[in-house]
């Protein structure tokens, strides 16, 4: 995993099982890729999930539409 997403990416079985998921929560990655997937913007993640910090959505969401699911679910592969 890129050093820079270590600090928004968690991943640890103790955690939904090692599903990764937004740091300091227990929200799946999976599940903002697909609320993007869906047309939701920064500002209707914020308001989704009030409490998340706007500089993880932004940079998690950037690096979900680059990367896109595929390679995320490959590194989580191996990573397990």
């Amino acid at each position: 995993m890129p050093k820079a997403l270590k600090k928004y990416i968690t991943i640890d079985k103790e955690i939904l099982g090692g599903t990764p998921v937004i740091s300091g929560t227990r929200i799946p990655i999976e599940r903002i890729y697909e609320l993007v997937k869906q047309g939701y913007s920064t500002e209707d993640l914020q308001e989704e999930y009030p409490h998340i910090d706007t500089k993880k959505i932004q940079f998690l969401m950037a690096y979900l539409i680059q990367a896109g699911l595929d390679a995320f679910t490959q590194y989580e592969k191996q990573a397990k």
